[in-house]
């Protein structure tokens, strides 16, 4: 990682500390590059700094209370972080004032700026919620110091305003059940993150979460399961009822809260899917009419509303009334995804229906499609009546919705560019970076978790200016299937919401992972003081190896913020005492390296990584074959590393190749006599990943003129065959000796009959490829 940002930080702390060390009390400087990293920062270096004392008053507007609440607010972090008690009010301070203010004349609404001086601070916004992004900024900027010594901040300008004016974050509170005390430490961390929509995921098939008054039994039948399943793919239960709601008053009292502090809370009732529970409660809802149960497990379900039952339509429309008179918010959400079609291709009140209004099936549609376009048109009015705009999931696409819609992202980043082709606002969320409770991907640790996350880039560049207007922000979310209390829901949205909200806030063409890197530390040392849980293997060593001269591995150790690290190569756990990481270090052979972080006492969890040396270890290899864009990592490298999969076919260890197959030469750069060759690959069949059907071993000793040494077909994987597994693919054959090694791995051709994609075509992933 680079240290120029360390070291200036550092250097300008130490400087001021000592110049203030024969004031009555020592001042610490605080750091005006914080997170999410505002747009224009101008610093003056020789100036004096702003210092914070108990005389400190912060200033606000006699008359405006959100501005007075903003001065309550700013007091308060000040409180906290620096552990001094300063002044709020609305008669001007002659000197040593924090002074917020309001102007109309500023573009963006969201945006403020910031003055500093030795004598005072002014945050000036184009709105009350501008000055409150500008407090947080300050609030970020200040060292903590717990009342230790006092805090100050450098002397400058800020100039900054938001990328995006949506900035969301979803909870789901359908599957676990969270307090309204808890979500208001989530709007807490949000509001800490410049975000300003908090998306409610309020219903789902396992429960319905909010009073209803027109239909009692969605509450009183429908948020209660009788137990969960205990774990993917299980058929175990846990035999622990779940139960809970919120009331009517207790949603208020979020929005309420939330509007506080300048985010608007987003409601969705999910819908035709997901309504397993609505049906449980009313089961005349759906096609069958029951009998329904509230789900005890988790994924998609064939039960959904009917689409051609008038009550059902009535229903929601009656639903979302409700819903509208409790939330102000100019964005109501109604799902609209993952809705299977077999119950209404199969009922006689949703054909009729379908026959009622003339749909026929089309290539790009189905007619079944259609009529959930058409039901969702017909909710999206009594929206639009009240003076809403709908929300709804990507899968709404469809059936060729109204332009009207706005549409969130989710299946695929690629989505993202047909709905604002098809000329929809379309808010950036896709499963593969923004869901921070998928397991896949929260198998990932450390820097390449947050990295994930810090380089998407919500705007493709793929857009036109036009089509690239219609993205008008960017969520995470977290869904709680596996997600039952808030220290998980802290370790998934932690650190990584630092990374989600320089996504949303900063200027994209400032974007650099080791300058973000540089500010992570104190953001996290922000999340210990207000108790919240961050995933602390970010703290963790990170061991990269790379292949070196003659064979040889060269062994680079770092953290993200250049933590002293300790290490061993013998396999031993790493202490103070072992040796310290310096500079990147050659080894050679199987062997175990683990490497240890230590913090002024304070220990990482140890990080250790094998090298498993065959022939072919860390000598040059080319590909004859393309790799997946998506999944080429470090490049051909990656297969002749000596490193083992991890088991999580995302996380950089696997090369991926799409209906392809992996096709490798070799150089052992020296005549050797070798007689097996294998190649390492990992089985997912549920995510269309499977393995070899066949492998063939050439040799060579001028690396052009090549000669077919043995050959194997290796069957197609049977019906039942279970996900995330390694398989070890080796083929023998006489001693030989030869110098290069081309080496062939067949890819499953087409899925077979018994998969759900029977006939698409199939991913091959290797891990690694060798001889001995």
């Amino acid at each position: 990682m680079k240290t120029s940002f360390f070291k200036s930080c550092t250097a300008a702390a130490l400087l001021f500390l000592a110049f203030s060390a024969c004031s009555q009390q020592e001042t610490t400087l605080g750091n005006l590059h914080v997170i999410p990293l505002p747009q224009e920062i101008t610093e003056q270096a020789t100036a004096n700094p702003f210092v914070i004392r108990t005389s400190t008053t912060i200033c606000y507007p006699e008359g405006n209370e959100k501005m007075k609440r903003n001065a309550e607010f700013l007091a308060s972090y000040i409180k906290e972080v620096a552990g001094t008690q300063v002044k709020v009010s609305s008669e001007t301070a002659a000197s040593n004032c924090i002074m917020l203010e309001t102007d109309t004349t500023l573009t963006n609404k969201e945006g403020y700026e910031m003055d500093i001086n030795a004598d005072r601070v002014i945050i000036k916004g184009g709105s009350e919620a501008a000055v409150f992004y500008g407090i947080q900024t300050l609030h970020k900027a200040l060292p903590i110091t717990n009342g230790q010594t006092l805090a100050s901040l450098p002397a400058g300008t800020i100039n900054d305003w938001p990328e995006f004016s949506y900035r969301g974050f979803l909870v789901d509170v359908g599957r676990h059940f969270f307090s309204v005390d808890y979500l208001k430490e989530v709007i807490d961390m949000l509001a800490l993150h410049n975000i300003n929509y908090f998306h409610w995921h309020l219903t789902e098939d396992q429960g319905w979460r909010i009073e209803i008054k027109k239909y009692p039994k969605l509450t009183e039948i429908g948020s209660h399961r009788k137990e969960t399943i205990v774990a993917p793919g299980s058929d175990q239960f846990d035999n622990t009822p779940v139960s809970g709601y919120y009331t009517q008053e207790e949603a208020k009292e979020i929005v309420r809260y939330a509007a506080e502090r300048y985010i608007t809370v987003i409601p969705e009732i999910d819908m035709p899917g997901h309504m397993l529970a609505t049906l449980a409660s009313y089961p005349e809802l759906g096609c069958t009419g029951g009998p329904y149960e509230v789900a005890t497990q988790f994924g998609v379900f064939t039960d959904v509303l009917c689409g051609g039952n008038e009550k059902s339509l009535q229903f929601a429309k009656d639903v979302l009334n409700e819903i509208m008179d409790i939330f102000p918010s100019p964005y109501i959400h109604i799902g609209g995804d993952e809705c299977p079609k077999e119950r209404w291709e199969a009922c006689p009140k949703c054909q009729a229906q379908i026959r009622k209004l003339g749909l026929k099936d089309t290539p790009e549609h189905s007619k079944e499609n259609q009529l959930q376009a058409w039901f969702m048109g017909e909710v999206e009015k009594s929206i639009v009546a009240r003076g809403r705009k709908m929300l709804a999931w990507d899968e709404i696409l469809e059936g060729n919705p109204a332009k009207s819609t706005t549409v969130m992202a989710w299946t695929s980043p690629n989505v993202r560019i047909k709905s604002a082709r098809l000329g929809h606002n379309t808010i950036v969320c896709p499963i593969t970076h923004l869901y921070f409770s998928n397991p896949g991907y929260n198998r990932l640790k450390g820097v390449s978790s947050v990295a994930r996350v810090y380089n998407f880039e919500p705007v493709a560049d793929e857009l036109t200016p036009e089509e690239k207007a219609r993205i008008i922000g960017v969520q995470g979310c977290i869904w709680t299937e596996w997600t039952k209390d808030s220290v998980k829901m802290e370790w998934q949205m932690m650190p990584r919401i630092a990374s989600l909200s320089e996504l949303q806030w900063s200027n994209p063409k400032q974007k650099n992972l080791d300058n973000f890197l540089g500010r992570l530390r104190h953001q996290l040392d922000l999340y210990v003081l207000y108790g919240y849980h961050y995933k602390q293997d970010i703290d963790n060593v990170t061991i990269d190896i790379n292949a070196g001269e003659n064979g040889q591995a060269l062994v680079t150790l770092s953290t993200f913020d250049n933590a002293p690290v300790f290490y061993s190569t013998d396999g031993s756990e790493p202490t103070a005492s072992s040796a310290a990481y310096t500079e990147p270090f050659p080894v050679q052979g199987s062997q175990t390296i683990k490497a240890k972080a230590i913090r002024n006492g304070r220990e990482s969890e140890t990080t250790e990584e094998t090298l498993n040396y065959s022939l072919a270890t860390m000598r040059p290899i080319t590909l004859a074959s393309e790799a997946d864009k998506g999944y080429t990592f470090k490049g051909a490298t990656l297969l002749n590393d000596g490193l083992k999969g991890d088991g999580n076919y995302r996380s950089g260890r696997y090369m991926g190749f799409y209906s392809n197959n992996v096709d490798a030469t070799i150089d052992l750069q020296s005549e050797q006599e070798i007689s097996e060759a294998f190649i390492d690959t990992y089985l997912v069949p549920g995510d269309y990943i499977f393995g070899l059907t066949g492998m063939e071993v050439y040799v060579s000793n001028d690396g052009k003129s090549f000669s077919k040494v043995a050959s194997r077909q290796i069957p197609v994987l049977e019906k039942g065959s279970k996900n995330n597994v390694p398989c070890h693919n080796t083929l023998a054959f006489d001693k030989t000796k030869a110098r290069y090694v081309r080496i062939v791995g067949k890819c499953t051709p087409t899925l077979p009959a018994w998969h759900s994609g029977a006939g698409k075509k199939a991913f091959l992933f290797v891990d690694e490829i060798g001889v001995n």
